[in-house]
């Protein structure tokens, strides 16, 4: 495995994005209680604190068992937390990369700051639009819509390493390519990875068939727009997606990356949060570590073609990982994005295929 994602405080945010998957989650009973969309509820972090002495140990335990080089950590709204700067710093001195999730909103220029001093930090914000109208699942008022990408322009002004993450819905679809423009216009532009809305909930949200144009025309444009753009065979696999109305193609990310939570419990999939593993936090973690990539539950994630129902609605941004794998594109191509640049991610990502091949071919 090359990466942890770590989910702090899943439940906790300063948005109420219509079509949040935490929202739809049913993995823990707060989900299903959907506590994602009441009032945000602020929490601490410091070595003493609860959920100090969690995340330690969670990071730490993952970190050492599988010796990863990178870390990303997400939520819910991490910046909520008090306190979390001083986490992640720590974290930072022990990994190739780290990368921190957020909206941006409550993202200040002393945090900026503080990450470039670090060196390894990527900052993947979540924004659907620079537009209302296209932003408008994600935020609902429009004075709040301003105030957030005021937030994410000042990120973007940072001249640290940014990759954007647009939930392509029916909304948001339709402003894509002046969207793409948009942060083309920066001194230090973004990648941008554009991906289909997810979860149970999905249908009411969904790019709808006649919509379809404005992806392949933001495809069709894709010298005009490369600058911030992901390879040109993401937009292959994308436009499959959507034309065939669900996932054919296989999955590798489960191979490479974990999903942990700030209370211990271990998923196997960062994407989509299927099942309990067991907890990191317990007396029996090792045991509960050494089951990842071994069950059932992983048999179903890596076949050659989606076998779970959720997996048949699912593309994200780590889809390149498994581009990479079915030779869709090549390494270099995949580690122009700056969360896989770093040497030492890259060769790990490479090592990784070379034993997936290995093991096929033995």
């Amino acid at each position: 495995m090359i990466g942890n994602d770590l989910v702090i405080n899943e439940d906790s945010c300063n948005l109420s994005c219509t079509y949040c998957l935490t929202g739809q989650s049913n993995l823990k009973e707060s989900h299903s209680l959907q506590l994602i969309f009441e009032p945000p509820k602020r929490d601490s972090y410091a070595p003493d604190s609860p959920l100090g002495r969690r995340v330690d140990t969670v990071a730490d335990r993952l970190r050492e068992h599988f010796d990863l080089p990178l870390l990303k950590v997400t939520g819910g709204e991490i910046f909520l937390v008090r306190g979390i700067m001083d986490f992640l710093e720590e974290q930072a001195r022990k990994y190739e990369v780290l990368v921190i999730q957020t909206n941006g909103v409550l993202v200040r220029e002393d945090h900026l700051e503080r990450f470039r001093s670090w060196g390894n930090t990527v900052l993947q914000v979540s924004l659907d639009s620079h537009l209302h109208h296209g932003n408008s699942h994600r935020v609902q008022s429009a004075d709040l819509h301003r105030k957030v990408v005021a937030a994410v322009s000042r990120i973007l002004g940072s001249g640290l390493p940014v990759e954007i993450y647009a939930v392509l819905n029916d909304r948001s679809v339709t402003e894509i390519s002046a969207f793409a423009e948009w942060l083309g216009g920066f001194a230090n532009p973004p990648v941008c990875f554009p991906f289909p809305v997810r979860g149970p909930d999905a249908e009411r949200f969904r790019v709808r068939p006649e919509q379809l144009h404005h992806v392949e025309e933001l495809a069709g444009r894709y010298e005009e727009f490369a600058a911030v753009l992901p390879p040109r065979a993401y937009f292959d696999r994308l436009t499959r997606f959507y034309r065939e109305g669900r996932r054919t193609f296989r999955c590798h990310l489960p191979r490479l990356v974990v999903s942990t939570f700030s209370d211990g419990m271990v998923t196997p999939c960062p994407n989509i949060w299927f099942s309990d593993m067991g907890n990191a936090l317990e007396d029996d973690w090792q045991r509960t570590l050494r089951r990842l990539g071994t069950t059932g539950m992983y048999q179903a994630l890596l076949a050659p073609r989606p076998r779970l129902s959720a997996c048949h609605g699912c593309f994200t941004p780590w889809d390149t990982l498994s581009m990479y794998f079915e030779d869709e594109i090549t390494l270099d191509e995949l580690c122009a994005a700056p969360t896989y640049a770093p040497p030492r991610i890259r060769e790990s990502i490479r090592r990784a295929k070379d034993d997936y091949l290995r093991g096929r071919h033995e």
